[in-house]
């Protein structure tokens, strides 16, 4: 859950946006080239926090699909279910409370896929706090990332079974070190933000234990968009993509070495501190670990379910939609129908070609 928050996965590690990838939705590609072609965008430039694609790229996933997938930059200010919408890609992550509010008032995206099974933001605290559980915050003072977090914050008390005035919350941003040191002279007891805010702590040397409570720890991070005339049109192609995003997100559950060699060669600008990079990796690679690693990006409606009742009772939305409209879990069994050993027997095989 992050609240229309595009700083969540705003990568502190990336210094520089890429250009806009050329031929959006579309271009002049024709017959089945077209047909197997499918155009995405993610909420960052691409990144080692999103290392599935880069790796199914690398590995050859795409093209043993079929598919030819084009990465398309799009800026913070356009919402991805206008990009979706307006046909600019073919699918693209969203926040799940974007796709409530926009199905609550006539959108039509759904859901077919959803690599992340846990919240991209939350609450944490240092390794060696007494603190064990987020209702253990009665009395405490929460550091905020910025204002915008005070939603999120009020959504993790109703889950605790607390209320805004059993804490005190001060903003103190987004500063690794600036946070360490409100951490170390006890200014703060836990800290509300983005795993990538997380990151710039841990690169400061303070491990960090999360205690974002499970209802909201558990919803997912980045759930896919797609229009349904798109899931029609282009279901093989989606199902090959989604097929090789999801070997390359099995590479990152088992072969965590093997994306980091991947993504240090493919996105070297965000290596330019080895501290902040490992830990955003870590952090990426867990938030892709699946409920069941026999199906890698399942939809989990009651996971859904529970997240727009949250979201509805602190006013991120302010109207429920159809869970069963937005999701649609057709595809999942074939996405995951593909033999583990053999890519495990392709990273073997790139291992050797490339000195892993």
């Amino acid at each position: 859950m992050r609240t229309s928050n595009r700083r969540a996965w705003v990568p502190l590690v990336v210094t520089g946006a890429l250009l806009l990838a050329a031929g959006c939705g579309g271009d002049d590609d024709s017959g089945g080239d077209d047909a197997m072609k499918i155009t995405y965008s993610l909420p960052t430039p691409e990144s080692l926090l999103f290392y599935p694609p880069i790796v199914a790229e690398e590995l050859g996933f795409f093209e043993q699909e079929g598919v030819k997938a084009e990465f398309v930059t799009a800026g913070e200010e356009i919402p991805s279910t206008a990009l979706v919408e307006n046909g600019d890609v073919d699918i693209a992550m969203a926040d799940i409370d974007e796709l409530v509010i926009s199905h609550a008032q006539g959108g039509t995206q759904q859901v077919p896929f959803s690599p992340q099974h846990s919240n991209t933001a939350g609450t944490v605290v240092p390794e060696d706090s007494p603190i064990q559980d987020f209702s253990e915050l009665a009395g405490q003072t929460v550091g905020l990332a910025s204002e915008e977090d005070t939603a999120q914050v009020e959504a993790q008390l109703l889950a605790a079974g607390l209320s805004g005035d059993d804490i005190e919350t001060i903003v103190v941003g987004t500063s690794g070190g600036l946070i360490k040191q409100t951490f170390d002279e006890g200014e703060i007891d836990a800290y509300v933000g983005a795993r990538s805010d997380f990151t710039a702590i841990e690169a400061t040397g303070t491990p960090l234990r999360n205690i974002t409570p499970e209802d909201v720890q558990a919803i997912d991070g980045n759930p896919v968009a797609v229009m349904p005339e798109t899931l029609e049109s282009k279901r093989d192609a989606l199902v090959g993509f989604f097929r090789a995003w999801a070997m390359g997100q099995y590479v990152g559950l088992e072969h965590p070495d093997v994306v980091e060699q991947i993504v240090r060669d493919q996105v070297p600008a965000e290596w330019r501190n080895e501290a902040v990079a490992e830990a955003a990796l870590e952090g990426s690679i867990e938030l892709m670990q699946p409920d069941d690693p026999e199906r890698i990006g399942d939809v989990r409606p009651e996971v859904w379910t529970t997240a727009q009742d949250l979201l509805a009772s602190v006013g991120i939305i302010e109207e429920k939609a159809d869970i069963a409209d937005i999701l649609d879990d057709s595809l999942i069994e074939e996405i995951n129908d593909f033999d583990r050993a053999e890519v495990d027997a392709a990273v073997e095989e790139w291992q050797q070609e490339n000195g892993g």
